[in-house]
């Protein structure tokens, strides 16, 4: 009977080692199986914000694209006031230069001369009003 122990012992032993090598290998599987599916979920990931970052760059592209656009109405309305402001400018010295020139200063007196006034003569001796 000791024998067939003895027997018994290396047969039992195989067999145990036989299912921890089994469940060894399932477990093995299972968790490549769990690697793989949370390999797959972070490539997901990064492909949504890929694409969640470039909707993100289109909508700022948008953004910038419309204050381009508000920036070059904005700098053709004051080019435009500033041409018109130039016109009533030129228009203005012009008319400046017609007026100053018209013959309202008596021949022989220069356009400065006229300009200068009078000097007031008092008499002394008169009575102050």
């Amino acid at each position: 009977m000791r024998e067939r122990l003895l027997l018994l012992i290396p047969v039992t032993g195989f067999s145990c080692l036989l299912v921890l090598f089994v469940v060894l290998w399932q477990a093995s599987q299972h968790q490549n199986i769990r690697l793989q599916g949370l390999t797959n979920r972070v490539k997901d990931l990064e492909q949504r914000e890929e694409v969640n970052s470039r909707q993100l760059l289109e909508q700022q592209l948008g953004v910038l694209k419309t204050r381009q656009q508000k920036l070059q109405t904005d700098i053709q309305s004051l080019q435009s006031f500033q041409n018109e402001y130039a016109k009533r400018e030129a228009r203005l010295l012009e008319t400046l230069r017609q007026d100053a020139t018209l013959p309202s200063t008596p021949e022989g007196i220069s356009a400065d001369e006229s300009a200068i006034p009078n000097p007031v003569i008092t008499n002394p001796s008169a009575p102050s009003p």
